[in-house]
């Protein structure tokens, strides 16, 4: 009875906590809603998805992510993992010559949790300086890249409900100007009853956060004072504005249709709202065969160039006794061409 007072107030706890940053997610959603937000936010490279089963789903993930990319899409989900310990990697060549790598580890204790860490790194490459005067290029090339490093912590608070929680710390560099920032995910798992305990509903608020501003050498200047015989010279430091951090809010569904040894199916939808885009829907599907290949599908609405979505699985347990997992993504992305993507997952 001890136990179960304590459980019960920690999971209280936890429901006040996460309903209140929705209801402040709320009002940053809705207020004005004329007002056109688009490229409002800064760090928006925490809008890639990871890993290619979720995002060959359509990105219809946050009910379905049972792999340590749960710390991305929604930390709850690391109660899904069934292994002690979980790694995955991938990697995608992103947009105009960029990569988006990604590094998830989970590990379970028994009674105690599921605990995870992970990272994100978007490297832009060397980008040749142009000014004013040298619109062709400077002859100095400089590199940029977007940082962020995640610890997370989920439980089962009860047989059908699991809650988690995820801070992080974020960091864009251009050149030797950066900019951090510091934030939290919260995740919600809520496994029903419905179609022979199947079905499950879950939520997702992602980056609730401070905001960003750039600093660093690059914004120091030195101004000459018009009209001073002497030229004289005045050193100054610029300031950039302060700008938010993308902020989140995910609903999700899943259900398994089918599921024995030869065959399973699996169908999903999300939706994903943003103040500085309209709102998303993402759907998706994955049929198994004899627990070994998977073939996935998925359609996205409401945003600019990609639409649909494919890839496959391949699970090498049930091949070699080995617990290795090979996952494939393709995505479409309209003008800018096709993406490819490749991920593997380490169980112990």
């Amino acid at each position: 009875m001890k136990y179960f007072l304590i459980n019960w107030n920690f999971l209280r706890v936890c429901l006040v906590i996460f309903f209140t940053l929705i209801t402040q997610l709320d009002q940053r959603l809705f207020a004005q809603q004329d007002v056109d937000y688009s490229g409002t936010s800064a760090a928006n490279f925490l809008k890639i998805g990871v890993g290619s089963r979720p995002m060959a789903m359509g990105d219809a993930a946050i009910a379905t992510v049972n792999s340590p990319e749960a710390l991305f899409w929604n930390v709850a989900a690391l109660t899904r993992i069934n292994e002690e310990f979980s790694l995955s990697v991938s990697t995608m060549d992103w947009l105009v010559e960029t990569r988006n790598s990604y590094v998830a580890a989970a590990y379970k204790v028994d009674g105690v949790g599921s605990f995870g860490m992970d990272l994100q790194f978007l490297d832009y490459g060397q980008i040749e300086e142009t000014t004013v005067y040298d619109q062709d290029g400077t002859g100095r090339f400089l590199s940029a890249s977007d940082l962020a490093i995640g610890v997370g912590y989920a439980r089962e608070l009860t047989d059908r409900f699991s809650f988690g929680i995820k801070i992080k710390y974020v960091n864009q560099t251009i050149a030797d100007a950066t900019a951090n920032a510091f934030a939290i995910d919260l995740g919600a798992v809520f496994l029903t009853s419905f179609f022979d305990n199947k079905v499950r509903f879950a939520a997702a608020l992602s980056n609730f956060g401070t905001k960003m501003q750039f600093t660093g050498e690059d914004l120091s200047v030195t101004y000459t004072v018009p009209g001073n015989p002497g030229n004289k010279q005045v050193p100054a430091e610029l300031s950039t504005l302060q700008w938010d951090i993308p902020l989140l809010l995910r609903f999700g569904i899943s259900d398994i249709i089918i599921e024995n040894e030869s065959v399973s199916w699996v169908v999903a939808y999300d939706l994903l709202d943003s103040r500085d885009y309209k709102v998303r829907h993402n759907v998706g599907t994955e049929v198994g065969l004899y627990q070994i290949f998977y073939l996935r599908g998925g359609y996205k609405f409401n945003y600019d160039e990609v639409s649909y979505t494919v890839g496959f699985g391949l699970d090498f347990k049930n091949i070699v006794d080995y617990k290795l997992k090979l996952d494939y993504l393709f995505l479409d992305y309209g003008d800018f061409g096709s993406l490819n993507q490749f991920s593997i997952q380490f169980n112990l």
